[in-house]
């Protein structure tokens, strides 16, 4: 698999150079079957390999790779938010009573997104790190129906730095990336389920606390 994505992104960025990054960011995000990580640390091993640190490999790496990529994972994640924007609600409504979720939730949780600027903060964070999935990110702000020009600006923002250091990775460790890329798609895989798992505790905490205070009520 390796050598097949080396020559893979090699034929690509010979042919298109930083637009074939852009490209492939955007096949990434969508459909790609493979790790989330191994376009930007693949393209960085393909560049800048052998390069020295320095103000000219720093420059390379964010115009040839860092640019392009978070323009691509950008573009790309729009589709996963647009299928959680469009089917988010009919899903809800139709299977949320089994996950201890309603509608009425998702409308709260979007009104405290929109009500606060810590959770900006925290969105471009969770983005900005490598080992958080970016398609649950995507997926979840489609849902609660995220403010579309925050979601870009912040998407693309925090996927600049996630990109820098993934491409940084790529740059310095040469060749070993493969087995990093391999690391930190475990443990995104692990997140996703750590994360859903959470968010489906909560609310089925949440609806047994509002089940509970109404039987207080009722009972007094």
């Amino acid at each position: 698999m390796f050598e097949g994505i080396i020559l893979y992104l090699e034929s690509i960025l010979a042919v298109y150079g930083p637009f074939g990054v852009f490209i492939a960011s955007i096949v990434e995000e969508v459909i790609a079957p493979i790790p989330s990580t191994l376009v930007i640390m693949g393209t960085s091993f393909v560049v800048l390999k052998g390069s020295a640190i320095s103000l000219d490999g720093f420059i390379n790496l964010f115009f040839n790779i860092v640019l392009p990529a978070s323009l691509g994972v950008t573009l790309g994640s729009l589709f996963v938010y647009g299928i959680g924007y469009f089917a988010g609600k009919p899903f809800i409504e139709r299977w949320g009573k089994y996950l201890g979720v309603s509608w009425e939730d998702i409308e709260k949780a979007e009104e405290k997104f929109e009500n606060s600027h810590s959770d900006e903060i925290l969105l471009f964070m969770v983005r900005a790190i490598p080992v958080i999935p970016s398609v649950a990110i995507s997926a979840f702000c489609g849902i609660i129906r995220f403010d579309l020009v925050k979601y870009v600006i912040i998407t693309f923002l925090g996927t600049m730095v996630r990109a820098f250091i993934l491409g940084f990775i790529g740059w310095q460790f040469g060749s070993m990336y493969q087995s990093v890329a391999d690391e930190i798609s475990y443990l995104e895989e692990i997140t996703v389920a750590v994360i859903s798992i959470a968010v489906i505790l909560y609310f089925i905490y949440k609806k047994k606390l509002k089940k509970s205070k109404t039987l207080n009520k009722a009972s007094s």
